[in-house]
């Protein structure tokens, strides 16, 4: 056949002809070209049109920076002419000259009663009148024949020391932040008494200048008293926020102070609140008046006292502790902005649906040009699929183990020969069943929570269980999982292997059986050389595998415990009876005899197979937390099970009564252990212990202990 023959020949099997290669070739790479383009106009356009929106944001904030700010300017400005109009008044006075003769009179002693009664009167009159004048005259209602007026208002002039001299009438006094005032008055300057709530009710200022000795006269220059005033504020100056011809809808302007940690709103707010009556931590996240407070001058987007979205700009008050705040809403502001932006992301969008309308259609294209190759192709990758799953049927239905394979919803999509007939119905019943269906819902149970697991992680997992079949006769059984990937036949599922292991665990609990009894009867060789200690270490396992339950070790670690206090003293049989049963104190070399039996013990049983270290936790029993042991092991390098054994044999000798002592009691026995944490013990066992004998009723358990033993 020629080459040209056979590049004519039908595709079959997995081969296609050089013409479908090179259709499917010009095809990919077409939709690949075309889409390419269309997703790159499509981003440009999307990032001109939001470069442009971003743009004309970024000029519409300026703007409203420059509005916002010259209103905030404008009204502090405002304020600050304000506060420095009073000023003038009170400086105005402090300057009269006779104001200043009467003043330097009384602070160089000079007493005239007659001309001084003048004066008096005269400075009395002239404070009415400018009080009158200039807004601090006291507008006053009486209560009642024998309740004084209320007033908030006034002025009066005050000696070097702080004393009226001559005040308005209804003049409040003490005045709260008077004193503070006058202190900074006497350096030579005006002194603001800030805003607060007077006796009225009403937010309340005050005022105080400097009265200098007459120029000539003794002491000259210096301060020899003071003009105090005292006024409420009134909604002419609250006024003084509103930028005139303003007309702009959502727009505020506060006055704000900063006082113990907070900001204090000393204007009316737009919701009703009066002046001072709002308070909010100076900390509060993107709160614009804190934001003022700390940068005052500057624009930013932040939160108002509402929560409500705000564009602000804030301006400090000349010569006061004051800043005000110009904000506007910001949904308002930006309308316009929001609105292009919404009309260029509709536009965006369309952009993109219109891209991914060609990219399916070219798609669509591109699957009509494969479809006949997939058409070809299909029956012979069904016939290869059909002929491996029989090659697998076959497979496994050969093997004594039950397998079977779940999808994510615990559906059988295959299952071989044996484990069918294990529930006495046939491969083709099995599979299309929900497992608790075949299995029954409580042997299914800890398969399809098996399953959930392996799904979620991919993770192979082994498990045992016991089962009863009815007939009486418990069985074991292991299962082991593994996750199945997602093919294009199936998605992903879970693959189970049961394997029948009862004879097995049968033959190894045998073998556990025949170890305790080579163990028990090594013990009670032990306790027959050491009579004064007999049934130590049989007592020692009781307590250590309590404490070993009490920490929460696994099944594992309690028989590791448990034969490590059994097998610890066989290194006794070694050592001469005569040390053994000798009543009186041990010589430093023969306790050292007596802490060298452990490592004996653990060379008597070296070649002993256990599940767990036994062989080097007996070694490490003489260990001490610290590290002054015998090998100087210290803290975790100790396995935990000789950690645990090393408390328990201390407690039982502590509690055992011996031929040369009397055995101590359950408490005293505890709180020498536990005077020994970190030193000799580990804390969690000694903890363990303790928790067993105050709460968990170790003394009734452990009572026979303290009866000698024969």
């Amino acid at each position: 056949m020629t080459k040209g023959q056979e590049m004519n020949q039908p595709a079959t099997g997995d081969a296609m002809s050089a013409e479908e290669l090179a259709l499917e070739r010009r095809a990919r790479h077409f939709t690949l070209l075309a889409v390419a383009v269309l997703l790159l106009v499509a981003l440009l356009g999307v990032a001109l049109a939001v470069g442009f929106v971003q743009r004309e944001k970024d000029h519409d904030l300026l703007q409203w920076r420059i509005r916002l700010g010259v209103v905030a300017d404008s009204r502090a400005q405002d304020v600050g002419r304000w506060v420095d109009d009073r000023f003038s008044t009170l400086r105005d006075l402090a300057q009269n000259a006779s104001v200043q003769l009467y003043m330097t009179n009384l602070s160089l002693g000079i007493a005239e009663s007659d001309a001084d009664q003048v004066e008096g009167q005269y400075l009395r009159n002239l404070l009415d009148a400018i009080a009158m004048q200039s807004g601090f005259a006291a507008q006053t209602s009486p209560l009642g024949a024998n309740v004084a007026p209320v007033s908030d208002a006034g002025i009066a002039v005050l000696d070097a020391r702080g004393r009226v001299l001559a005040a308005t009438a209804a003049m409040p006094f003490p005045i709260p932040g008077m004193d503070e005032a006058i202190r900074k008055a006497a350096q030579g300057g005006p002194a603001l008494m800030d805003v607060r709530i007077g006796l009225s009710g009403r937010p309340v200022i005050g005022f105080a200048v400097p009265v200098f000795a007459v120029q000539g006269n003794a002491g000259a220059g210096e301060a020899v008293g003071y003009v105090i005033a005292l006024r409420p504020l009134k909604a002419d100056f609250f006024a003084r926020l509103v930028q005139p011809g303003d007309t702009v809808v959502g727009a505020e302007t506060l006055l704000l102070r900063a006082d113990q940690g907070q900001v204090e709103y000393l204007s009316p707010l737009g919701d009703g609140t009066g002046p001072l009556q709002r308070r909010l931590a100076l900390n509060t996240p993107g709160l614009d008046a804190a934001f003022a407070i700390a940068h005052p001058g500057e624009f930013a987007e932040l939160r108002d006292y509402r929560g409500r979205a705000v564009l602000m700009a804030s301006r400090a008050v000349p010569n006061t502790p004051w800043v005000v705040l110009r904000a506007v809403d910001r949904d308002v502001a930006l309308a316009g902005t929001d609105s292009r932006l919404t009309v260029v992301l509709v536009v965006s969008l369309a952009l993109i649906a219109a891209v991914l309308a060609g990219t399916v259609a070219l798609w669509k294209h591109g699957n009509a040009l494969r479809s006949s190759r997939m058409a070809l192709h299909y029956k012979v990758a069904s016939d290869l699929f059909e002929g491996l799953l029989q090659f697998l049927r076959t497979l496994t239905d050969s093997q004594p183990a039950q397998v079977v394979c779940c999808d994510d919803k615990d559906i059988v999509t295959f299952a071989n020969k044996s484990f069918a007939q294990a529930f006495g119905i046939s491969v083709k019943q099995v599979k299309g069943k929900p497992l608790a269906d075949v299995m029954g819902p409580a042997r299914s149970r800890p398969v399809q929570d098996a399953n959930r697991r392996v799904l979620a992680t991919g993770e192979t997992e082994s498990h045992v269980q016991d089962i009863d079949d009815g007939t009486g006769v418990a069985l074991v059984q292991s299962f082991q999982q593994v996750r199945v990937p997602a093919t294009r036949f199936q998605s992903a599922g879970v693959l189970t292997i049961i394997t029948d292991i009862t004879e097995l665990t049968r033959a190894r609990d045998r073998s556990e059986a025949r170890l305790f009894q080579l163990v028990s009867t090594l013990v009670g060789l032990v306790d027959r050389r050491d009579p004064f200690s007999a049934h130590h270490s049989e007592r020692t396992a009781e307590v250590a595998v309590a404490i070993a339950e009490e920490m929460a070790l696994d099944e594992k670690g309690v028989s590791t415990v448990r034969f490590t206090a059994q097998l610890m003293s066989l290194g006794k049989i070694v050592l001469p009876r005569e040390l053994l049963i000798k009543t009186e104190p041990l010589t430093a070399e023969e306790r050292a005899q007596i802490a060298g039996s452990y490592g004996l013990s653990a060379e008597i049983v070296e070649g002993v197979v256990f599940d767990g270290p036994v062989v080097d936790s007996i070694r490490q029993i003489a260990e001490r937390w610290d590290g002054a042991g015998p090998a100087h092991l210290a803290g975790e390098a100790i396995l935990m099970p000789a950690r645990i054994v090393a408390v328990a044999n201390a407690f039982v000798a502590m509690v055992s009564p011996r031929a040369y002592r009397d055995a101590l009691g359950f408490e005293e026995a505890c709180r020498g252990l536990s005077a020994q944490v970190g030193t000799a013990f580990d804390r969690r066992p000694v903890s363990a212990l303790v928790n067993i004998v105050d709460n968990r009723g170790g003394p009734e358990r452990w009572a026979h202990f303290a009866r000698p033993q024969g």
